[in-house]
């Protein structure tokens, strides 16, 4: 699994440390060798989960671990700011 933590630390300080979110992404073990199926679960403040999706397809011999929090992003929230 692949836990990534999104955290404030005010104004650099890090013993005032807060969690804002949380995405837990584990492998469903189905795909092949070269592209693997992911389901990931996104979390906010205090643990309260927000969002559930699927990547599938994924090319993980070909990209990197921020390729694939990339797609999860984009499952759960699409192209908010109108970005390319």
């Amino acid at each position: 699994m692949i836990r990534v933590e999104i955290k404030l630390w005010p104004r650099g300080d890090r013993s005032k440390e807060k969690l804002l979110g949380v995405v837990n992404i584990a492998n469903e073990g189905t795909g092949s060798a070269s592209k693997g199926n992911y389901k990931a679960a996104l979390f906010g403040k205090g643990g309260r989960r927000l969002k559930v999706v699927n990547v599938e397809g994924f090319p993980r011999k070909r990209l990197l671990a921020f390729d694939l929090l990339l797609r999860v992003l984009r499952a759960a929230y699409g192209d908010r700011n109108g970005e390319g």
